[in-house]
């Protein structure tokens, strides 16, 4: 039960984690000198954004913002540049899911005539917008194998608990098999054989279920000294006692029938 505990934790670090990255990435469209905020072209594609997307915020800043902007960023540059303001106007999208890059490369192609330096793509040229779209999309790439190297761990793992446990079950009533056919040869009732092992299994269940409590939650409290930033605990602090009193009773459940289907094999 604490190393699903642990599978519990890694996947949510994880997984936010890969969603923390994400958010940072974000796609800028800087418009030709002939098109602007009022255009009909840049209006259709705020529509089509938002129509699409819920979540994707669309930002737009004109060469002044953009310029004051980057004065919070280089200021040394601004001096040399603000006389002409060569900045193009500029519209910002953030907040884009994994899943939805693809599409929304599809409506912003649809709209490339829109945009500056369309046929001036080279590799060290990001303001390109494909340039942009093909970075982001290896990031992407990276992302969803972390995804599926994450689930690939995580079954592997369990799959490797319930060998453990099938082990430890089948090594025990091996031990104790011809204790079991001894006292049913003595004519003793089911009850003598169930009732010892059900005793040694209550305790030996409530021990370490409690030991598994402690470690876990020392864990959990120490768990920002593990990442920069605690970013499950705001989720396992939340729901701490639900999720211990969900596993409390899967714990019983799990002993009730273990003990239950490997003693019934040798009653018989």
């Amino acid at each position: 039960m604490f190393f699903i505990n642990i599978l519990l934790v890694l996947h949510n670090v994880s997984f936010k984690l890969i969603d923390s990255i994400n958010s940072k990435l974000t796609i800028s469209l800087y418009l030709s000198e002939n098109y602007d905020n009022n255009s009909i072209a840049v209006k259709d594609l705020k529509s089509d954004i938002e129509n699409t997307f819920k979540e994707i915020k669309y930002i737009y800043k004109n060469k002044e913002e953009v310029l004051i902007e980057l004065q919070k960023k280089d200021s040394e540059l601004v001096k040399i540049i603000e006389k002409d303001n060569p900045l193009p106007e500029t519209i910002t999208l953030q907040n884009i899911k994994i899943d939805e890059y693809k599409e929304l490369n599809k409506i912003i192609e649809n709209k490339l005539f829109i945009l500056s330096n369309i046929n001036n793509k080279t590799n060290d040229n990001f303001s390109h917008y494909s340039v942009q779209y093909e970075r982001i999309v290896k990031i992407i790439n990276i992302l969803n194998m972390l995804q599926i190297g994450l689930y690939v761990i995580l079954w592997i793992f369990i799959i490797s608990i319930f060998l453990i446990i099938y082990s430890i079950i089948w090594n025990f009533v091996f031990y104790y098999k011809e204790e079991i056919s001894i006292t049913r040869l003595v004519w003793w009732s089911k009850q003598f054989i169930y009732g010892p092992f059900s005793l040694q299994g209550i305790i030996y269940s409530a021990i370490s279920f409690f030991i598994n409590i402690f470690i876990f939650i020392l864990f959990i409290k120490n768990l920002e000294l593990l990442f920069i930033d605690s970013y499950s605990s705001d989720f396992l602090f939340k729901n701490i006692y639900s999720i211990l009193f969900i596993e409390f009773i899967v714990f019983v459940f799990m002993w009730w029938l273990s003990g239950f289907l490997s003693s019934r094999r040798y009653l018989k």
